[in-house]
């Protein structure tokens, strides 16, 4: 992080020399990535925070997803993810995440020197605000080796985020529309083990994702950095449904 706090540093300026090879508007550009940076990944969420319309929002962020760095996303579970009306943005480079989160709002402070102050703010937030979300991509990309080798059962075609309007979201679900079966993961970067609370908060939002038919197999998949509980363990080794992975 020294080298990107450090103003003399070529990846202190890097992506502003980036966008400005692409785009001419380079503020509104910038405002808006760090609104996404900041946690704003719906349109009206940014739009509010930048006190623009939608409207006008769009075209900016069609550009941005055509330069790569946002991308669009829907739930996984979308039957039309051209057309969803659910749809957030994230930044697509994790760089770039971590540079419009942490060093863009600091950028006065690195200027005159006082680059103390937002490394202290970067040990605050770090691992809560960044580490945690880079851990997510981790796991989703796991849970394809894991259907791969077929340590999880199932024959996975699609793997992502799922959310509903109602701020409920799952890290990770898998689909297997030819098994009609259904991968729900939770994922925790977390200091301490984690308990079986989490694995039934998991199976309680899992009862919202509308997927599948009825009679559809369902499967519960724990990452955790930090290991499990043995209650939690020990519940594992008696449901054939239930996964666990440090």
């Amino acid at each position: 992080s020294r080298n990107i706090l450090n103003p003399d540093s070529f990846l202190f300026d890097e992506p502003t020399f980036l966008l400005q090879k692409e785009v001419t508007e380079i503020g509104s550009y910038f405002s808006i990535i760090k609104a996404i940076a900041a946690g704003n990944q719906r349109v009206g969420a940014i739009a509010t925070r930048l006190e623009v319309s939608q409207t006008g929002l769009s075209r900016h962020l069609k550009t941005l997803v055509s330069l790569d760095v946002i991308e669009r996303e829907v739930p996984v579970t979308e039957k039309n993810p051209e057309n969803s009306k659910k749809s957030l943005y994230r930044v697509k480079d994790n760089f770039l995440q971590f540079w419009f989160q942490f060093v863009q709002p600091g950028l006065s402070y690195l200027e005159s020197g006082h680059e103390k102050v937002v490394l202290e703010r970067l040990k605050k937030s770090f691992v809560d605000r960044h580490v945690a979300y880079v851990y997510e991509e981790i796991c989703r990309g796991r849970l394809w080796e894991l259907s791969a080798e077929g340590v999880v059962p199932v024959f996975l075609e699609k793997v992502g985020r799922w959310w509903d309007a109602h701020d409920c979201e799952i890290d990770v679900v898998g689909l297997s529309e030819s098994d009609n079966a259904i991968v729900f993961g939770e994922c925790k970067f977390k200091t301490r083990p984690i308990g079986v609370d989490v694995l039934t908060e998991l199976e309680e939002k899992s009862r919202n994702v509308t997927w599948g038919s009825p009679n559809r197999v369902e499967f519960f998949v724990l990452f955790s950095m930090s290991g499990f509980s043995d209650a939690l363990k020990a519940l594992a080794d008696e449901r054939a449904d239930v996964f666990l992975f440090e």
